[in-house]
């Protein structure tokens, strides 16, 4: 017959067993989500430096496709240590993308779709073979794309491929690091873009 001891122990065990689960769980599933680099950006990069949003054309093109306002999502790629960025290395890294260089930026495109651009956030917001940067920007009208969602989430894929090879802190259209609460509220930006089109194509 067993003791209150047993029974105590039994439970313990029971107990230990369920946490450590729980925390093998927990990691599988925090596994999948994208890894953000909260780093402190330079002070040195300047919010004035900022290139006109002009510069992407963005009003133009949405009035051609979309019946909606201009949404823009927009990262920035800062410099963690303020370096400038190699300027040939970052033309080679972006030129392995599906990539067009137009009036000094960057068109991103997937399936022959623009999604998003990327341009030199110092201005004058263009890229030159003797450009000297130490932020990019990315940024894409989430009303103007076949899949608000998808768009997101490549930027968020190419800015984090950006971080880990040049060293780059991932921030937002204020320049503040990005956190998993701000990458939440661009998804779910996204995702009621996708569903406003999808119900404005059926109307």
């Amino acid at each position: 017959m067993e003791t209150n001891s047993d029974i105590y122990l039994i439970g313990f065990l029971i107990g230990i067993f369920l946490l450590v689960t729980f925390f093998f769980l927990k990691k599988i599933a925090s596994s999948n989500d994208l890894k953000v680099k909260i780093e402190e950006v330079p002070d040195s990069v300047m919010k004035d430096d900022e290139p006109a949003q002009s510069s992407f054309n963005f009003n133009e093109e949405a009035k051609k496709k979309s019946n909606f306002d201009q949404k823009l999502i927009i990262f920035n790629l800062i410099s963690i240590d303020g370096s400038f960025f190699d300027i040939d290395q970052l033309f080679g890294f972006i030129s392995n993308y599906e990539t067009k260089l137009i009036n000094g930026y960057f068109s991103y495109k997937h399936n022959n779709e623009e999604i998003f651009r990327i341009a030199n956030a110092i201005n004058p917001g263009t890229f030159r073979p003797e450009t000297k940067s130490q932020a990019i920007i990315i940024a894409s009208d989430i009303n103007n794309v076949d899949d608000a969602v998808h768009t997101v989430e490549e930027m968020l894929n190419f800015a984090t491929k950006f971080s880990d090879n040049f060293h780059a802190s991932i921030c937002d259209v204020d320049r503040l690091p990005l956190t998993k609460q701000m990458i939440s509220h661009v998804r779910s930006t996204a995702q009621e873009a996708s569903r406003l089109k999808q119900v404005s194509d059926y109307a």
